[in-house]
């Protein structure tokens, strides 16, 4: 900065003005100042007269006065330490139970006016909700990564730095938490965890050291971070302690199944389908339910159902009901089936959704087609049973959908 002023006085017959020039030394200007250790000089220079004539300039110096040019008074700008780290994008990661390497992502800016370093500790933490979810679990494995820059996004095989050697002043930096998610945690719990970044000495893992005392024609190091209070993505830390904390979360958003089997009589030779009981020769029907009450879909793969030797499988899912005599109606051979001869199986589904063409039967005598009854051990193949839609993946069972298997056995 130049500044410059004059002021006439006179005195026995002599006239002095006096101007006052600065000059600053080299050094871009960004948002947090000059950088450190940039000299900045300033020169005063005295012009006057002794009556009526101009005499030398008198330049400052150091050390007093001298007669001439002079020589600037220089200092170097100091090292104001200073850092944000921040989670990015105020959203929770989304988990299910067993995940490995999940990635919480945060950024952290160098506010300072030197080139600095930065080490990194991750951990567990509880305190303040975040994203309306108290800490309920805690990670394993849990780890710290830099992003490299070579490719967006945390990549395992890329991204391997767990410091931050040389990061310029206003540049910005991309860190991850890596972690585990347990695999007993249930859904809707939450993992909060933390992350300090505590500034080092440029390429080195060597903490800054504030300088005490006077200042000293060196370049002096100031700490001038905030105090920061633990709220929902910003940990608490003290004022002027070169470090900053930020959190995050892992919430489990995973499928709830549940399995449920009922076994309702359907028919009796002797009541037919009214007050029918369970006795030899009657017909029940078992409805194997399979509900998704999670907050996400789950892959269905099989479910198996094996059958005691005191009952004997109905091939044709027959009704149980009509007009003809019980015995008749309530029968594996002359009863009426409930969708076609030889279906002895169907899957029913419940729940608003995309998916078709159901309910959908299935053979006894066929495992192609996603039923397979093998002695006495009933398979149903989900992934054949729910095949690939527009919107569904093969065996996709979505948030607030069921299923059902349904069959008929006879009382032996």
């Amino acid at each position: 900065m130049n500044s410059l002023f004059s002021n006439p006085w006179a005195k026995s017959g002599a006239a002095l003005t006096l101007a006052l020039a600065g000059v600053l030394g080299g050094g871009a200007a960004h948002a947090a100042g000059i950088l450190s250790g940039t000299d900045i000089s300033n020169l005063a220079t005295l012009n006057y007269t002794v009556g009526t004539t101009a005499q030398p300039a008198i330049g400052s110096s150091a050390g007093g006065n001298t007669v001439g040019a002079g020589t600037p008074t220089t200092f170097k700008v100091d090292n104001k330490v200073n850092l944000s780290l921040v989670e990015s994008g105020s959203l929770v990661a989304s988990v299910v139970p067993g995940d490995t390497n999940q990635v919480t992502t945060f950024v952290l800016t160098n506010l300072g006016n030197t080139v600095q370093g930065y080490t990194f500790v991750g951990a567990n933490t509880t305190g303040a909700t975040i994203a309306g979810s108290a800490d309920t679990i805690d990670v394993s494995n849990l780890r710290v990564f830099v992003e490299s820059g070579t490719t967006p996004g945390y990549q395992p095989l890329e991204d391997t730095a767990t410091a931050i050697l040389t990061l310029a002043p206003d540049a910005t930096q991309t860190v991850y938490i890596v972690a585990d998610i347990p695999t007993t945690a249930t859904n809707g719990r939450q993992a909060n965890v933390s992350l300090t970044a505590t500034t080092t000495t440029m390429g080195t893992a060597t903490a800054v050291a504030q300088t005490a005392g006077a200042n000293t024609v060196g370049v002096d190091i100031v700490f001038a971070d905030a105090a920061t209070t633990e709220l929902e993505f910003v940990g608490a830390s003290p004022a002027r302690d070169a470090k900053a904390t930020a959190r995050d979360a892992y919430k489990v958003v995973t499928a709830t199944l549940t399995v449920a089997k009922t076994a309702t009589p359907l028919c009796d030779p002797f009541n037919g389908s009214a007050n029918q009981k369970n006795i030899p020769g009657a017909l029940v029907r078992y409805t194997i339910t399979i509900t998704n009450s999670g907050a996400s879909s789950a892959t269905l793969n099989t479910i198996t159902d094996t059958l005691v030797s005191t009952v004997t499988i109905d091939p044709n899912l027959v009704q149980g009901t009509g007009t003809i005599a019980p015995a008749t109606t309530c029968s594996l051979t002359t009863g009426t089936p409930t969708l076609a001869a030889g279906s002895g199986f169907q899957v029913t589904r419940t729940a608003a959704g995309t998916r078709t063409g159901f309910p959908k039967s299935y053979t006894t005598t066929s495992s192609a087609d996603g039923v397979d009854l093998a002695g006495s051990v009933i398979t149903a193949t989900l992934g054949t049973v729910l095949p690939v839609e527009t919107g569904y993946t093969a065996g996709e069972l979505k948030t607030g959908e069921s299923i059902a298997l349904i069959f008929n056995v006879q009382i032996n």
